[in-house]
């Protein structure tokens, strides 16, 4: 069942749909605070479970990240149609090391091929508290699913 503000004209989109896309894709944005300031880096990344799970080298990723709170979104926009979507995943990051061998072992075999270059031995996740997704539909698709005036149509004066 969709879930439109009626005000807005968003739909929210539910976990399930927000993880399918976060699926589909392999590129997104990381959100982090570093020395006291928001930075949004573009990272390559996989999905273990609903974990977001990227390579780095170090740098701002790993000096600030492990064990601090992150954001993450992904999103696709139609400019013509001023139509969307977004889905954002809050939560924390940590480091995968070697000290919890089965998950470094999961994740490694995951098909992640960062585009920058640098050997990025470093296997981070962000561990979702919250998956939020939105929808925005062209204008005219919304004025086309609303009910319209019900009875005879008024009579022309011409």
């Amino acid at each position: 069942m969709r879930t439109v503000d009626g005000r807005t004209g968003l739909e929210r989109i539910d976990r399930d749909e927000c993880l399918r896309l976060l699926a589909a894709d392999e590129v997104g944005r990381l959100a982090v605070i570093t020395g006291g300031s928001p930075a949004i880096l573009p990272v390559n990344y996989r999905l273990d479970g609903e974990a977001i799970v990227f390579r780095s080298d170090p740098g701002t990723k790993l000096d600030d990240g492990p064990r601090s709170r992150a954001c993450f979104e992904i999103d696709h926009f139609d400019r013509p149609t001023h139509s969307g979507w977004s889905v954002v995943v809050t939560g924390r990051l940590e480091e995968v090391t070697r000290y919890d061998s089965t998950a470094l072992h999961r994740v490694q075999r995951l098909p992640i091929d960062p585009w920058a270059g640098g050997a990025k031995d470093h296997w981070v996740r962000l561990v979702p508290e919250r998956i939020t997704g939105r929808r925005l539909h062209p204008p005219a698709a919304l004025a086309a699913e609303e009910p319209g005036p019900t009875g005879p149509a008024p009579p022309s004066s011409g």
